[in-house]
C-alpha cells in the first residue's frame, strides 16, 4: 500500500477530498453503485473539472462485509503558487467500496482509467408514500361495495390512486409505494409502503374498512421502524398505529 500511494497521483487535499465524500454518502446506504454514484456528485456539488465519478459498477456477494457497489472518483487539485511552498496541480482517481450497509472499502489511490469521461448516473427517484394517497384511498374504501373482492378491490385502486410526484428538481417520477390487499370477511385492509435503509425510514399509510366503517392513518415512523408494526394490510385491517406512542 505504501509503494501504491507513493507512486501513484494524488496529494493529501485529493486524499481528504475523497474521504469526505466516501464518509457523506455512507448514510443513508444506497441499493446499487448508481445511486452512490448520484449521491456522491450531489455531495461534491455537481460534476466539474474538479470531481467526477468515472467508473460504477455492481457485483454480488453472499458475504455482509464485500463491497458490491464499485466506484472510481476522478478529482483535480490545482494546486498552490505559494512562493516557499509550491504545489503543482495534481489529477488523482480513487476506488471506493460500498455495499447495502453504507461504506466498506476507504478510498485509496489507484491510476485513472484511460480516456475516462464523467458518468452521469440517473437521478435517484423519490420513494415515499405521496399526500395526495389520503383522499384518494378513503374514497375507494368508501366506495366499494359490501361484499367486494379482491379482485375488485384491486381494480378500483388500480383506477383511482394517483401517481407518484415527479421531483421539480431532478425531473424524475417518483418511485411507486409497494402496496398490500387483504380481505377479512367483508372488511377490507390497505397498506402503502415505501423506503428503506436505503431512504433513512419507512413511510407507511393504512386504510381499512370495517364493520362497514372506513379509516385511513399513517402511523408514526417510530411505530414502524423494524422490529415494530408491520406496515401491512393485516395491521390495517386490526387498526394497530392509529394512535401515536407518546
Amino acid at each position: 500500500m505504501v509503494g501504491l500511494v507513493a507512486c501513484t497521483p494524488g496529494d493529501s487535499q485529493t486524499d481528504k477530498t475523497a474521504r469526505q465524500i466516501a464518509d457523506d454518502i455512507d448514510t443513508p446506504p444506497q441499493t446499487s453503485a448508481a445511486n452512490y454514484a448520484w449521491k456522491a456528485i450531489e455531495a461534491a456539488h455537481g460534476t466539474s473539472e474538479a470531481f467526477a465519478v468515472v467508473e460504477m459498477h455492481d457485483s454480488a456477494s453472499d458475504d455482509p462485509n464485500d463491497a458490491t457497489a464499485h466506484l472510481v472518483f476522478r478529482m483535480y487539485h490545482p494546486g498552490t503558487q505559494d512562493e516557499f511552498f509550491p504545489q503543482d496541480p495534481v489529477t488523482a482517481c480513487y476506488t471506493v467500496g460500498f455495499n447495502s450497509r453504507g461504506l466498506v472499502d476507504a478510498p485509496h489511490r489507484t491510476d485513472c482509467p484511460a480516456n475516462a469521461t464523467p458518468l452521469a448516473p440517473p437521478p435517484i427517484p423519490v420513494w415515499e408514500v405521496p399526500q395526495s394517497f389520503d383522499l384518494a384511498l378513503q374514497s375507494v374504501l368508501a366506495g366499494l361495495s359490501r361484499s367486494a373482492t379482491k379482485d375488485e378491490v384491486l381494480a378500483s385502486l388500480s383506477r383511482s390512486m394517483p401517481a407518484p410526484p415527479v421531483d421539480p428538481e431532478t425531473k424524475t417520477q417518483g418511485r411507486p409505494p409497494t402496496q398490500d390487499v387483504a380481505l377479512r370477511g367483508n372488511d377490507v385492509g390497505v397498506a402503502y409502503r415505501a423506503g428503506d435503509r436505503s431512504t433513512g425510514g419507512i413511510d407507511c399509510l393504512l386504510g381499512s374498512r370495517v364493520g362497514g366503517s372506513t379509516l385511513v392513518w399513517s402511523p408514526s415512523w417510530q411505530q414502524v421502524q423494524p422490529g415494530e408494526l408491520p406496515c401491512t394490510a393485516e395491521t390495517a385491517l386490526d387498526r394497530q398505529g392509529v394512535t401515536p406512542p407518546h
